[in-house]
């Protein structure tokens, strides 16, 4: 029997088996028929690698508590506890280089990011109103976000509404929410409004900015790597794994799972394993299948098109590392240059485009989306010839790509999260294993390294 056994692809099941193996404890990874890392492993193709998506690092810039024990995946944003820990880990894998201010399109213009980067200089050089005043008593204003109750049950539209006032929201927000998520975007529960990169402002903050003050609110920082490709920190934990000798790593497809008195048996194409606590990081679905458990309904999402292209350097007049496009005339919400993010300028620039949930809907049903997003992305980088200086490497259409959780689908994961547990003795669980909230890039981490100090 292995001393440590873990079955799965996600990422923190990829980080504890590396701190056990460099610890020196004999682990069995089992990655059930998936190549490891999960969303994070981004998409390795022969022409160049691609994350889905914008994919970025992030650093909390504090928390410096190391109680791993003490995490707590049904709180938003908990990892920020750890955020030291998580820095530390993230610097011993890849060199994080600090990206440039993301820019988002607006009436026609370009500007430092709101959405995503807290940089609301759109405002004091606009026209917008101002939201009224909300007192800071008032459960629904956004200081309560994170802790406040309220927001277990508060949608994001009525949220904004009071927080942001209906000119700033209208204008600013909704054409991007829309295009996004699509209808999920009207039930959306308003503690997960970062699930869709959307905003939620104090709106004391937002009349601040309005009259050209101070907001008191720094610019919110993203990282990448020294390659661009975010999926460089699988591969190093994949290239520190090849060099464990007491790390075996099996790929077959898992066939059955089962437990008996305190023991559990993975069955895979490989073999059999046993271990009293095994570490999960499947999706619920397949460890349901596999227990024999009822399996529970999927989350709202909403599905998203993805265009990874290879694009002509010299072609891009308008540079750009990462644009939000909320302007209705473009199908297109966002663009992502890689290699413009890292400071790179080879002869072809990875570029991924992502639309939202109608377009996915017609690449599914064959119609020329990629040459559609294609012909916006000329319009917004600046390249004249698009056909002829865009190569199409990859376009997917994927089915409810981008959460959308609701007060309904937190409470029925949360049920279902507390079901697998009972269900499974013994066993740690991981990423969606824990809610869809506990399966962000840091959080898994934080799962990882929790992992490892508990197996040690």
């Amino acid at each position: 029997m292995p001393e440590a056994l873990l079955l799965g692809n996600n990422l923190a099941v990829l980080v504890a088996a590396v701190e056990l193996g460099a610890a020196g404890h004999d682990v069995v990874l089992l990655t059930d028929g998936r190549a490891p890392g999960g969303h994070f492993r981004g998409l390795r193709t022969p022409e160049a690698d691609f994350d889905l998506g914008m994919v970025l690092l992030e650093s909390s810039g504090a928390g410096a508590d190391d109680d791993l024990a003490s995490y707590r995946p049904r709180v938003r944003y908990d990892w920020t506890r750890f955020g030291a820990r998580v820095d530390r880990w993230q610097d011993e894998h890849v060199a994080p280089v600090r990206i440039p201010t993301p820019e988002a399109l607006v009436e026609g213009r370009r500007r430092p990011d709101h959405l995503i980067a807290d940089r609301l200089d759109v405002l004091a050089e606009g026209d917008f109103r101002p939201p009224a005043p909300l007192p800071r008593e008032d459960p629904r204003h956004a200081a309560g976000k994170v802790t406040s109750p309220v927001f277990d049950e508060l949608r994001y539209t009525d949220a904004a509404a009071v927080n942001h006032g209906t000119d700033i929201q209208a204008r600013l927000i909704d054409p991007f929410a829309a295009k996004l998520l699509g209808a999920a975007g009207e039930s959306l529960l308003a503690r997960y409004h970062r699930a869709g990169w959307l905003p939620l402002y104090w709106p004391e903050t937002l009349a601040a900015a309005c009259a050209g003050q101070p907001t008191g609110l720094d610019e919110y920082p993203f990282w990448t790597t020294g390659s661009g490709f975010v999926g460089d920190v699988v591969r190093s934990l994949e290239t520190r794994l090849a060099g464990l000798p007491n790390v075996q790593v099996h790929g077959g497809a898992a066939t059955s799972l089962s437990v008996e008195g305190s023991r559990w048996t993975v069955g895979t194409e490989d073999g059999e394993w046993s271990h009293e606590r095994p570490v999960l990081g499947v999706a619920v679905d397949r460890v349901q299948t596999l227990l024999g458990l009822p399996v529970s309904e999927r989350s709202p999402g909403a599905s998203v098109a993805l265009v990874c292209g290879l694009v002509r350097g010299a072609a891009i007049t308008a540079p750009v590392g990462c644009l939000s496009v909320v302007d209705r005339e473009f199908a297109t919400y966002r663009i992502t240059d890689q290699d413009a993010l890292a400071g790179l300028d080879p002869e072809e620039h990875r570029v991924v485009i992502e639309a939202g949930p109608a377009p996915a809907a017609r690449l599914k049903d064959g119609a020329d989306v990629p040459g559609e997003l294609v012909a916006e992305l000329g319009r917004l980088l600046g390249i004249a010839d698009p056909a002829g200086d865009v190569r199409i490497v990859k376009a997917v259409a994927a089915p409810g790509a981008v959460p959308a959780p609701t007060a309904a689908s937190v409470a029925a994961e949360a049920g279902a999260s507390d079901a697998l547990a009972a269900a499974c003795p013994g066993a740690l669980l991981t990423g969606a294993l824990l809610g869809g909230g506990a399966t962000s890039m840091n959080d898994q981490v934080v799962q990882g390294l929790a992992v490892a100090a508990q197996l040690s």
